[in-house]
């Protein structure tokens, strides 16, 4: 006997709310909470982590300044791709068209996160951030997608 459970398009609106919010939440939560306070170019947490790799062992210091945060931030936005990926497919949209604007939306959240961030006290906005949810965003939509073609059966 298969079961299939389906949720309804509104109930993944709501789930995708709830995300949002949450999303939010979790930035004004971390207001003040920032270990840097300046404005870094794309990729410099990529840069700096590669060349402390080439010159010396990484601390657990690095690890919790440099890759935690890229790891969070992509961790952040994966539910919400997934979520919003699903609220935007239909059979008649062409996938391509569905990730592109998922991804679109997800960029445009992330942006408008880190221009909030801006106004808030003792918080950093960074580019890295957008990338990094950016990333989060499409990892989401992927799985997203790849649940539409992967069944998994446990006997």
């Amino acid at each position: 006997m298969q079961t299939t459970i389906v949720v309804k398009r509104p109930v993944t609106v709501l789930l995708l709310l709830v995300v949002t919010v949450v999303i939010a939440g979790a930035t004004l939560w971390m207001s003040g909470k920032s270990y840097s306070k300046i404005d870094p170019i794309p990729f410099e947490d990529l840069r700096h982590l590669a060349h402390r790799l080439a010159h010396r062992p990484v601390s657990t210091r690095v690890l919790a300044l440099i890759v935690v945060p890229i790891i969070a931030n992509v961790l952040l936005f994966v539910p919400w791709g997934f979520l919003m990926f699903i609220t935007l497919y239909t059979v008649r949209r062409p996938t391509v068209q569905t990730y592109v604007l998922t991804f679109l939306l997800g960029l445009t959240f992330a942006c408008a996160i880190e221009a909030w961030q801006y106004f808030l006290p003792s918080r950093v906005a960074d580019i890295n951030d957008i990338i990094w949810n950016s990333t989060g965003t499409l990892l989401g939509a992927f799985l997203a997608h790849l649940r539409l073609r992967l069944r998994f059966e446990f006997d």
